[in-house]
């Protein structure tokens, strides 16, 4: 006979950043909460977590994406705030800002075309001579050619984030079930009744899956979805004994540099099609150095570390998943690509607002399930 668990008024399935910043929102407007995972609660995907919903514009984003990303940065310091304040945990937001640079006219010229949106979206940036980027990052190569500033974004230290937002979901009463993760979301005339573990079965009205594995294998009874797997390499280096290191989030073509508090950085360069591996080849990772060494010269004699590679899902569109699909009391929250960390507090809000049937604080159907037939 299957065990019946103590019912809730919400189940979210994940272990990631936005699972866990789902259910405290939830927790937060009095719903009795579960946070149901197969790992450690509030994990982030890698170690590099820029806040910054401005300087990546060596891509083509959608406006959607951008909307929410600026959304996210606006609610990012207070929300922050109020974590370390609960918690006690220093997650060292920086806000000094980021540079974005440019080696060559191909490059500045792609790169002031992707910033007409921006000055569309009124975002505060500055372009800067290659001078003044020297002046303000010494360390920065002397052979860039163009620069720009944008002074509201920064960095915060994505593990301690995690951490905390796990003990403020614990304080504010979310159940953590790890070990386990929902086998079968369970239906009652079309619409959601539960979910069955290995523990038993868990009663719930509103099941938030905040995994994309799951999406992918078609849990839920929901078909199965390709979602677009990449990983981003990283690496670790130990620069406290430089003087000049960059103390600015540093954005080229090809390598994002992430500085911390304590003279480390972390290097991320760009994704690669090659499934979720969390390993680092060495030919990525030699281009990787080559795209450093070109941004800073100095890097080459910092003392590298750990290396890796990060995961990141996302949809064919590049935008998140998240809203309720055809099954009535089941939600989805997942696809963040390599911003979740960001896209943290602005999911939670927006997640939670359709949740309890509020009107989300940003348009709901760009990122509805229903574009895809889910």
């Amino acid at each position: 006979m299957t065990r019946t668990l103590s019912a809730a008024d919400a189940v979210v399935c994940g272990t990631g950043l936005a699972a866990a910043a789902v259910a405290l929102e939830l927790a937060r407007r009095d719903l009795d909460v579960v946070l149901l995972g197969s790992g450690r609660f509030g994990r982030p995907r890698g170690p590099g977590a820029p806040v910054a919903a401005q300087a990546f514009v060596e891509e083509a984003v959608p406006e959607a994406r951008a909307r929410l990303a600026h959304l996210a940065r606006d609610l990012f310091p207070d929300w922050l705030s109020d974590l370390e304040e609960e918690t006690g945990v220093p997650c060292e937001l920086d806000e000094r800002g980021a540079l974005t640079v440019a080696f060559d006219e191909p490059e500045e010229v792609l790169l002031d075309r992707a910033l007409d949106a921006q000055r569309r979206r009124g975002v505060p940036f500055e372009v800067l001579e290659p001078e003044e980027a020297l002046r303000r990052e010494p360390a920065l190569t002397p052979e860039l050619r163009a620069a720009f500033s944008f002074p509201r974004d920064g960095v915060a230290r994505a593990r301690r984030v995690g951490k905390a937002l796990v003990l403020a979901a614990r304080s504010a009463g979310v159940r953590l079930i790890d070990g386990t993760g929902a086998r079968v979301v369970a239906r009652t005339g079309g619409r959601v009744s539960g979910v069955e573990t290995p523990a038993g079965f868990l009663p719930s009205a509103a099941v938030v899956l905040a995994e994309g594995e799951a999406v992918e294998r078609g849990e839920a009874g929901l078909p199965p979805f390709p979602l677009e797997a990449a990983s981003r390499p990283w690496l670790r280096l130990d620069a406290s004994s430089d003087p000049d290191r960059p103390g600015r989030l540093l954005v080229s073509s090809g390598v994002r540099l992430v500085p911390r508090r304590d003279g480390t950085l972390v290097a991320l360069g760009r994704p690669g099609r090659d499934g979720r591996t969390r390993r680092c080849s060495a030919s990525r990772l030699a281009i990787l150095l080559e795209a450093l060494r070109q941004l800073v010269p100095a890097s080459m004699a910092w003392e590298a570390g750990e290396s890796g590679a990060a995961p990141e899902l996302r949809t064919p569109d590049g935008l998140p998943l998240a809203g309720e699909t055809d099954v009535a009391g089941l939600f989805l929250a997942t696809a963040w690509g390599s911003d979740e960390l960001a896209f943290s507090p602005a999911a939670a809000r927006f997640v939670a607002d359709l949740v309890t049937r509020h009107e989300p604080p940003a348009p709901a159907a760009p990122f509805a399930p229903a574009r895809f037939g889910l």
